[in-house]
């Protein structure tokens, strides 16, 4: 069977199981299956597939279609130009997070070289990015979790995602900032915003994402409404990811604990979504 027989079959069988962008998928899940890069595959749709090779596909489209996410099954997702590491032990990047390593480089601008704390690390997507942008500063990545904070190393490693050398990146367990004493010039933190509603309602996808990463109590805020009054001691400026309905309320608790000011930042669908809070030095 040619090549874009499999990938014109297999785009139709995505898309009758309802996965988002089935070209796109199919086109990634080949490109995965036959070690190729995505573009390669336009070079070589006239190439027959062996039987083995087949055989491999088949298993990788049906892991696909019941709705396992793509990114576990080729074992990285982009994100902010880095190829992370992805795996059951962590939330998956999503790309509106891209936005909040953008407003953290902007606010570290120009700033002397210090600590940036990331709370719920989770891949270490976040400072590892971040790294990456503004590499004179030190980063450290908190998670409650060991099998997380695995992976945020073994991607602090990985060379599509490993920091500058010379920049310093840590990893620490820790239940969000408790026991933390370093001062900080900035903390960011896409903590687990979702109700048992939100995430009974979800997609299949994110089902497959750790439960420790998803669920934010009954009203989503429980972990964000703890970091905030932590994070005030430690830091001038802080960065927080949550839900849409959610800013409004964050950025009041963020006045309550004594940020002087607070801004609400749109997603990339131009809803709001991050909350930037900050105080005196």
């Amino acid at each position: 069977m040619k090549l874009l027989a499999v990938l014109e079959a297999t785009t139709g069988h995505f898309a009758k199981h309802g996965i988002s962008s089935p070209r796109l998928q199919s086109e990634l899940l080949i490109a995965h299956a036959l070690s190729l890069p995505r573009l390669q595959l336009y070079l070589q749709f006239e190439r027959e597939l062996s039987a083995s090779e087949l055989e491999n596909l088949r298993g990788l489209v049906r892991r696909r279609a019941s709705r396992e996410p793509i990114q576990h099954i080729i074992g990285s997702a982009g994100f902010s130009g880095l190829t992370l590491l992805c795996g059951k032990e962590a939330l998956i990047p999503r790309p509106e997070t891209e936005l909040l390593v953008e407003h953290a480089a902007r606010v570290l601008e120009n700033q002397p070289p210090g600590l940036v704390i990331d709370v719920g690390t989770g891949t270490g997507a976040i400072p590892l990015a971040l790294a990456r942008k503004r590499p004179e500063h030190g980063y450290l990545g908190l998670d409650i979790s060991i099998e997380a904070l695995g992976l945020a190393r073994k991607n602090a490693a990985h060379v599509p995602s490993a920091p500058p050398a010379g920049t310093s990146v840590d990893w620490r367990e820790s239940n969000l900032l408790q026991h933390v004493t370093n001062k900080a010039q900035l903390i960011t933190a896409n903590l687990p915003y979702l109700t048992p509603e939100e995430i009974a309602n979800a997609e299949p996808e994110v089902r497959h994402d750790p439960p420790l990463a998803l669920d934010g109590g009954k009203d989503g805020l429980d972990l964000i409404r703890r970091l905030i009054p932590q994070a005030f001691h430690l830091a001038p400026t802080l960065l927080l990811e949550c839900g849409p309905m959610q800013t409004e309320t964050v950025a009041r608790m963020a006045k309550d604990v004594g940020f002087t000011q607070t801004a609400i930042h749109p997603d990339l669908t131009a809803r709001p979504r991050f909350v930037e809070a900050s105080r005196s030095r």
